[in-house]
């Protein structure tokens, strides 16, 4: 399962409202993904930078909605410690609930390329 990040979705999001299939839109087809996760802390972002519309909303809809959780936060705060260089709070968040759950973090961020183990696609 492919977990989103906020600058990936911001990518798919552009391509698809010019109606235009580019580098976000053709990661998801060469992975041919039924359903793709985003968490609420993406979530939480996206909305940041697109508003609460409707068309917006319906985006995010579009994909699996998941929250966090207690062994998501330990295994952020561990992370966070371990890390030489710490990811900002929202980054440690996904990280943490891509490994925590197995998912492959999508993103346009390298910053994510020093967590170990985390499995990373960059766009």
């Amino acid at each position: 399962m492919l977990l989103l990040d906020t600058s990936f979705l911001s990518a798919l999001w552009r391509e698809e409202r010019a109606r235009h299939a580019g580098p976000a839109v053709a990661l998801l087809r060469a992975h041919a993904v039924r359903r793709t996760i985003v968490s609420m802390v993406a979530a939480g972002e996206y909305l940041e930078w697109q508003g609460a519309t409707p068309e917006g909303l319906h985006f995010l809809r579009r994909h699996t909605l998941i929250g966090l959780s207690m062994p998501i936060a330990e295994r952020a705060a561990l992370m966070q410690r371990r890390l030489a260089r710490r990811l900002g709070e929202n980054d440690a968040w996904l990280a943490a609930t891509a490994l925590h759950h197995g998912f492959t973090l999508v993103t346009a961020d390298s910053d994510f390329d020093r967590v170990p183990r985390l499995k990373l696609l960059l766009l």
